[in-house]
């Protein structure tokens, strides 16, 4: 017993000894966390940019396909434009008005005052690379409703081009018209003044579009929703002035007012400025009031006098908003030889002092063609809001 009780105290102190000892240091064991999700890397989405040229009034006087005939025993017409055909190709929309009827041989041809050309003219601008055809001018009724329906039918055979301002029936007049590249895609629309004073016929003026306030309302609002921007052609002003016209820039505040991006003007045969126009909404409209002539054979030194505008609409990735820039204004000229033959088109820049001295107006009513008379023109006539390219 007196053992057991020794065992006792033994194995007590022990214990209070254990007890009093310093505690081992806890271990450090790491908090483990649950792996975080991989946020996504999300890329911007990138900007689209098209490109455009627009170029002014292809007016078919008989001399051209007078001399076409005679040089090549047939109509063939890319000669006229093929100086212009690498800037033509090298945007992504190529404008031209054509200002004559398409009708062809089988109307009879015809020029002033009621003018009717031949089909191979259209033929040339589709090689040439052109992708909008404004084919409503004061000429278009100058073959009546079989003269339309003959150039309509012609463009028919060409789905990749679109034309704006003729319709064959009241549907066509209603039928939207798109042009789409990059990713952007373009309401068009054209129109024009009148059609000097020749009626369209009874219940069919859906042949030509002829501006009003209404209509353009009308069309416009049509558009919106359906497209990123609009552009219209409009066949107005007063022929061989240099200024806009009341009535030209009236509309031009109402197209601005209704969201139109851009308007390209055309019928006045020579070069009026290009400006901003800023609409009630606080958008800018370029306006393009005159192009001039790009090809014709009238007879005066300002109708030799034509422009290539050229500008790029952008639509942002993010917002989708658009924006247009980088516009410029490349002077054109008509260039032929005596007597109205060998007919082409230039740009100012291209356009030599040796090539002004041949050309056909040289002593014609006692004119002189120079390269500088036409920069002169140009410096005169423009204002100073766009780069102009010499």
């Amino acid at each position: 017993e007196a053992e057991m009780k020794k065992l006792i105290v033994i194995l007590s102190a022990f214990l209070m000894l254990s007890g009093c000892s310093k505690a081992e240091e806890p271990i450090d064991v790491p908090e483990i966390k649950e792996p975080e999700a991989e946020t996504p890397i999300v890329e911007p989405k990138p900007d689209r940019v098209v490109d455009f040229i627009a170029v002014g009034d292809n007016l078919i006087h008989g001399a051209i396909y007078y001399d076409s005939e005679v040089r090549h025993q047939g109509y063939e017409f890319d000669e006229l434009y093929e100086e212009i055909k690498p800037y033509v190709q090298a945007a992504d929309v190529a404008y031209i008005n054509q200002e004559t009827i398409l009708g062809g041989t089988e109307l009879g041809l015809s020029h002033y005052p009621m003018f009717n050309s031949p089909q191979e003219i259209g033929t040339a601008l589709v090689n040439t690379g052109f992708d909008w055809i404004a084919s409503s001018s004061n000429h278009s009724m100058d073959k009546f409703e079989e003269g339309i329906i003959s150039s309509e039918n012609f463009w028919e055979q060409y789905p990749e081009i679109v034309t704006t301002g003729l319709n064959r029936t009241e549907e066509e007049r209603y039928q939207d018209k798109f042009i789409e590249r990059n990713g952007v895609k373009f309401g068009v629309l054209g129109y024009t003044y009148g059609t000097n004073g020749i009626p369209l016929p009874e219940g069919k003026d859906y042949l030509v579009n002829i501006y009003s306030e209404e209509r353009l309302r009308e069309d416009v609002e049509a558009l919106q929703g359906k497209c990123d921007a609009i552009l219209v052609s409009m066949h107005w002003g007063i022929e061989y002035s240099t200024i806009p016209s009341e009535e030209q820039r009236y509309f031009a505040q109402l197209l601005a007012d209704l969201g139109v991006a851009v308007v390209i003007g055309e019928h006045p045969h020579v070069i009026q400025p290009m400006e901003w126009v800023e609409g009630k909404n606080g958008n800018q409209m370029l306006v393009i009031y005159s192009l001039g002539n790009f090809m014709s054979a009238q007879d005066g030194d300002l109708n030799m006098l034509g422009g290539m505008a050229s500008w790029s609409i952008r639509k942002n990735g993010e917002t989708g908003a658009i924006s247009i820039e980088n516009v410029k204004f490349y002077p054109t000229v008509t260039h032929f030889e005596p007597v109205f033959t060998k007919f082409k088109s230039y740009l100012l820049k291209d356009y030599t002092d040796e090539l002004a001295s041949q050309h056909g107006l040289n002593g014609y009513a006692g004119q002189t063609i120079t390269r500088q008379l036409f920069i002169d023109a140009v410096n005169e006539i423009m204002n100073d809001q766009f780069e102009i390219i010499y």
